[in-house]
């Protein structure tokens, strides 16, 4: 498959006619979309097993063979936020740390590896939300904010996507608030991405032709 999208992109830089070019796109595609997306490799979240991190707030879990993810938040027990339950969320979740903790009303997830596309929802109360997906120095790949997160607001799901997210932080902008909790975060790994990634890539190549 490897060498099919090799030839063909070699094929397209040398502009044999724009007939070829575009059934070698065309085959790229066909390949990338046909993938059996379901084989990406994912983690999930929810803090209610030991396998999905409910022992993060205490150790670091380990995810054979890519890794592990670490936690600096607290987790608690979702039960009082209708909107957050609404969305999905049950048992317990990835809360912020409180008011007088260091760093106030923040929390993070650290991956050892690098992940792609982050899926969660997220809870509050009375402040706001504002979450980053970070690569390994810290830069924002991509982001969400919502400024009230009171009763009757949305909770998601969002994604976050990026290349190379290394962590997922987010905080409470609202002073004295020490509520925003996110729970179902489900994790890509990029490995099987690979083909899809050169497929827009050669699309892309194709317009500015």
């Amino acid at each position: 498959m490897k060498r099919l999208i090799k030839t063909c992109l070699v094929k397209h830089k040398r502009i044999l006619s724009l007939t070829k070019s575009t059934i070698c796109t065309a085959v790229i595609l066909s390949l990338a979309f046909t993938a059996n997306l379901s084989a990406l490799p994912i983690i999930f979240l929810d803090a209610d097993t030991p396998t999905t991190g409910s022992d993060l707030g205490t150790m670091p879990l380990v995810v054979a063979p890519y890794g592990t993810i670490t936690f600096v938040g607290e987790i608690k027990t979702t039960n009082f936020d209708i909107d957050f339950l609404n969305a999905g969320a049950t048992g317990s979740s990835f809360d912020i740390l409180g008011p007088n903790d260091t760093p106030a009303q923040t929390a993070e997830l650290f991956f050892s590896f690098d992940v792609i596309s982050i899926e969660f929802v997220y809870g509050g109360n009375f402040g706001g939300i504002e979450i980053e997906a970070r690569d390994g120095l810290g830069n924002v790949l991509d982001s969400f904010s919502q400024t009230s997160t009171v009763d009757g607001m949305p909770a998601g799901p969002i994604i976050l996507s990026g290349s190379g997210i290394r962590s997922l932080y987010w905080r409470d902008p609202v002073d004295g608030q020490g509520y925003a909790a996110l729970d179902n975060i489900t994790l890509i790994i990029p490995e099987a991405a690979t083909i899809l990634l050169l497929a827009l890539g050669s699309l892309t190549l194709l317009k500015r032709r």
